[in-house]
């Protein structure tokens, strides 16, 4: 099937949805303590009212003689001055020891019950806080618990997928390097063959390898970015040109719709390079003869949208788990071969870049695609 190339504008329909992004412990707490102090403070407002309307007209007949004003008031730190000032005036003068043993009790426990009051909606303030801040770290601990379970049981499942992925093949090599050897393969045409197996099964466990060193890489404590402000139609293009001979062998119509115009974005250009070729390569190599490859930009609102579609069959996997390390998708994909780390890699060097990094289904007229989301430089 021949080559053929369309460039136009970019196609409307695509859009890719924002991330959500949780609220941080600090915006949790905080929003939670400006909630509780309101409550309080209402709570306490309640109390002030209750006292004035229920404790202090039964203190006002015991000072009547020492306090010639109301001792009604409608905030705590008047209400704390106006007892502290009638406790004072009633004892300077000699006032309790004109009253009885059991009203000086009576007062006494009054003043108690009201200081009590005060200090309960504070103290069950503080209690309700704390018990939402336990509760809180309780349940972030158990978060982080499962994250490194989670990561442990990646980490087995990556060592033991890669040994498997080597066995098979050096089981093959070992087998067929012995027979020849051995001297047990005497037709010309069957050790051509065997060596042309073991150089097939060489060259997959060099991608393999190659792939396994560019994932630990890319997460290894050493490994940064290096940035610039490069083209991206130019990138773009050339990571086309380069995977046109590919999807001619496959049978796959592979168009190109990226508007030449200048469109600059941060990045690392080798990085975002692999990202484009291994989205492509991953389009040709798991679709069908005569399905359509189509590498695409849309630019909207100080972003670019960049889509590898195809016409071929959606996916009904976990788009999720389709970014996990040696993931290959359904059965037909599988059976197609790869290393399965060729959307971990696209995956991890999108999330270094701060990029989102999507599977559409569907995306316009295209079954599916994967979305790349850039920020566009001014």
């Amino acid at each position: 099937m021949g080559k053929r190339k369309r460039i136009r504008k970019g196609d409307k329909d695509a859009t890719v949805a924002n991330p959500f992004e949780e609220n941080s412990l600090v915006y949790y707490l905080v929003s939670r303590f400006i909630v509780m102090l309101l409550i309080v403070m209402a709570c306490e407002t309640a109390v002030v009212w209750l006292e004035s309307s229920l404790f202090l007209p039964a203190l006002e007949p015991l000072f009547t003689s020492y306090v010639s004003e109301s001792l009604q008031t409608a905030s705590v730190g008047a209400l704390l001055e106006r007892l502290f000032a009638l406790f004072s005036t009633a004892n300077q003068a000699g006032g309790f020891q004109l009253v009885s043993l059991a009203r000086q009790s009576f007062v006494i426990l009054l003043i108690v019950a009201m200081l009590l009051l005060l200090m309960a909606p504070l103290l069950i303030g503080a209690l309700c806080f704390a018990l939402v801040i336990v509760r809180k770290m309780r349940a972030l601990q158990q978060i982080r618990e499962e994250e490194v379970a989670h990561a442990n049981r990646q980490r087995n499942r990556f060592i033991t997928d890669v040994a498997h992925d080597l066995r098979t093949p050096i089981m093959a090599i070992s087998g067929m390097s012995h027979a020849l050897s051995d001297g047990l393969v005497e037709d010309p045409a069957m050790r051509d063959e065997y060596l042309r197996s073991i150089c097939d099964k060489t060259d997959k466990m060099g991608e393999l390898v190659s792939s396994v060193f560019d994932y630990a890489k890319l997460g290894s404590e050493g490994f940064a970015l290096q940035r610039e402000k490069l083209n991206l139609p130019e990138l773009l293009l050339r990571e086309a040109a380069t995977a046109y001979t590919d999807a001619e062998e496959a049978g796959i119509e592979l168009t190109v719709h990226v508007p030449e115009d200048r469109c600059m974005v941060e990045a690392d250009p080798v990085q975002l390079g692999r990202v484009m070729a291994n989205l492509l390569s991953n389009a040709i190599r798991h679709n069908e003869a005569g399905v359509e490859v189509a590498l695409m930009t849309v630019r909207q609102a100080g972003m670019v949208y960049i889509a590898v579609a195809d016409t071929g069959l959606p996916l009904t996997e976990d788009p999720d788990d389709l970014f996990q390390p040696f993931t290959r998708g359904d059965a037909a994909r599988s059976a197609r071969g790869g290393s399965g780390l060729g959307l971990s890699i696209c995956k991890r060097v999108a999330d270094m870049h701060g990029f989102g990094l999507t599977l559409v289904q569907p995306y316009g007229r295209f079954p599916k695609a994967f979305v790349l989301q850039c920020p566009v430089e001014d």
